[in-house]
């Protein structure tokens, strides 16, 4: 389950980073995951048809909104068919527990899911099918949110993705641009369980952090980075190769037992070098191609980067952490 902590006071503008991960659930998948990698893939495109589709909009009992791609059950109010012009790859079911959702909850989750799925696609060079299916939940009160967590201890998280249940769960912020960003945030670690795999927590997390930030325009978009600069320099490692084994080797709960906003500052702060140019594309994508390709077990993306990154390792926490202390907040378009 991966799930997002409520963000400090003195960070009132950056949304909540993610403190768990999108780990696959062995439960959910039993012994045969070793013998079958594409078990640990969560696959729900499976159940996407290609075919015209419509979105229904109904209104419940409780007089909560809902946005879905099939029919609703039984007797509701207010229900609309509303057709669509083209066939979006993405199915998005939107669903308010206690809460209205956003107008244009399901147009944006749309629209930011395939925009950042293209991005990562292009990364690793996954070609095939593109579709996926999302289901979210919307939840206002922090003891529905708690029992959707499961956890008493992420009662406070803001976002969760739950990959047994192949569900986000977001809490709803007191803006809606926070609220937005949690769900991309969420969506991203669904993509990576969609597309990749058992990413190691770190490179999940960075990834999650990095595009809660995408702006969708068009056929692409751009990541806004304004406004890291003082989180980022705080959080910049004074021994860069150190601080760059330590990152990539914690996993799991690990990630975020010890100054965990230090950490997610770090994963964000990683991919974004990554992402920076060609060269370091070129090596994260080859960590998530190789990680795709064994699904269920993370993969060493130390010994990738190492081969992989201009000047190896070395380079790469120099850059990192030269990049911390002075970063490049220019947005990037994809």
């Amino acid at each position: 389950m991966a799930a997002t902590p409520a963000a400090p006071a003195d960070v009132a503008a950056t949304p909540p980073s993610d403190p768990g991960t999108a780990r696959i659930d062995p439960g959910a998948h039993g012994d045969t995951q070793a013998a079958d990698s594409a078990r640990c893939l969560a696959r729900t495109g499976d159940a996407v048809s290609r075919e015209a589709q419509a979105i229904h909009r109904w209104v419940d009992a409780a007089g909560i909104v809902h946005y879905a791609d099939r029919a609703p059950p039984g007797t509701v109010r207010e229900h609309r068919r509303i057709a669509l012009s083209g066939v979006p790859p993405i199915s998005v079911e939107a669903t308010g527990y206690d809460v209205n959702l956003p107008s244009d909850v399901h147009a944006r989750a749309v629209a930011d899911a395939v925009a950042i799925d293209r991005v990562l696609r292009q990364v690793f060079e996954a070609d095939g099918d593109d579709r996926l299916a999302l289901r979210m939940v919307f939840v206002a009160s922090t003891e529905a949110y708690a029992r959707f967590v499961g956890e008493a201890a992420l009662a406070r998280s803001a976002g969760a993705y739950s990959a047994r249940e192949r569900t986000v769960y977001v809490r709803m912020q007191g803006d809606a641009a926070l609220t937005f960003r949690v769900l991309r945030h969420e969506i991203v670690h669904a993509l990576v369980h969609e597309r990749v795999g058992n990413l190691p927590t770190t490179l999940n997390e960075g990834l999650a952090g990095y595009f809660e930030r995408f702006e969708a325009a068009g056929q692409g978009g751009r990541v806004d980075l304004s406004g890291l600069g003082a989180r980022l320099a705080a959080a910049a490692p004074s021994d860069p190769a150190a601080a760059l084994t330590d990152l990539l080797a914690l996993d799991g709960p690990a990630f975020y037992r010890n100054e965990p906003e230090r950490r997610y500052a770090q994963a964000l702060a990683l991919v974004a070098v990554l992402m920076r140019d060609a060269a370091g594309r070129a090596a994260l994508g080859e960590v998530l191609a190789r990680q795709r390709a064994q699904a269920c077990d993370p993969i060493a993306i130390e010994a990738v980067l190492d081969a992989r990154y201009p000047g190896g390792l070395a380079a790469l926490a120099d850059d990192l952490a030269a990049w911390m202390r002075a970063p490049d907040t220019a947005a990037p378009h994809w």
